[in-house]
């Protein structure tokens, strides 16, 4: 499995002026990896990972996703891609207020199998991400930290080759923060599936196996990254684009 950016960008319109979020990213995640980008508000994270899931089209660039260069897909193509393929982990939690986690983590998976299997498999993988006790919750009564793991879970559950979290320890303690990434990682790594997740703090991103900084809409990595220090962050400097 490998995702792959090559040379990606993409501008919006915001009224008369166009404003470039992403400019020439280049950026690869393998199966068995978690890569982490980090950027303040505003910086581009969300596009940059829209785009690398066929959400968004760049103006530029090329995204491949297993040798398929996405842009190149059908519509049908994409929405099957990110049905059986991909997994986003949303923040936003299910359209009703009356649906128990349970059933909510089991939606992706009701067009293929029995409500029952479907329920058996959403059980396992909140039992996975360590919110069991969430099954019978609804999404107002849970924390924040529940939230997110129960958005992982829900992208999960569909066994995916790629999983896209977009600002996962957003609003957490240090302790979740921790919880929430160590769990990232080991997905990465015991699934053998890549994980692309985008962070609100460079402290966030000590569990990720590559990192990125995302800047005036340029991708940058840490000066000074070797495989024997893969944990070690540093502050990024310009001029260095990711690897791809």
């Amino acid at each position: 499995m490998r995702l792959l950016l090559e040379r990606v960008s993409k501008s919006y319109w915001r009224g008369p002026h166009e404003t470039a979020v992403l400019k020439d990213i280049s950026l690869s995640v393998y199966a068995g990896e978690c890569v982490a980008v980090w950027g303040q508000r505003g910086s581009g994270k969300t596009t940059l990972l829209k785009v690398a899931v066929g959400l968004e089209a760049p103006e530029n660039g090329v995204v491949s996703f297993k040798e398929q260069d996405l842009g190149r897909m059908s519509r049908a193509g994409l929405v099957r891609l990110l049905r059986e393929e991909i997994g986003w982990a949303r923040r936003t939690g299910p359209e009703s207020d009356e649906l128990e986690m349970l059933d909510y983590v089991a939606l992706p998976l009701l067009k293929r199998q029995t409500l029952r299997r479907a329920r058996r498999r959403s059980a396992a993988a909140l039992a996975r991400v360590g919110v069991a006790e969430c099954s019978k919750g609804r999404w107002e009564d849970l924390t924040d930290g529940e939230r997110t793991l129960v958005s992982i879970a829900h992208a999960m559950v569909r066994q995916p080759s790629l999983l896209v979290v977009d600002d996962p320890t957003a609003n957490l303690d240090v302790l979740q923060r921790e919880e929430v990434m160590g769990l990232l990682r080991s997905t990465a790594e015991q699934d053998w599936l890549g994980v692309l997740i985008t962070v609100p703090d460079m402290p966030s991103m000590v569990h990720a196996h590559r990192i990125g900084s995302l800047s005036d809409g340029r991708l940058l990595v840490p000066s000074g990254a070797s495989p024997e220090r893969d944990n070690v962050v540093e502050f990024p400097t310009r001029g260095r684009a990711a690897p791809g």
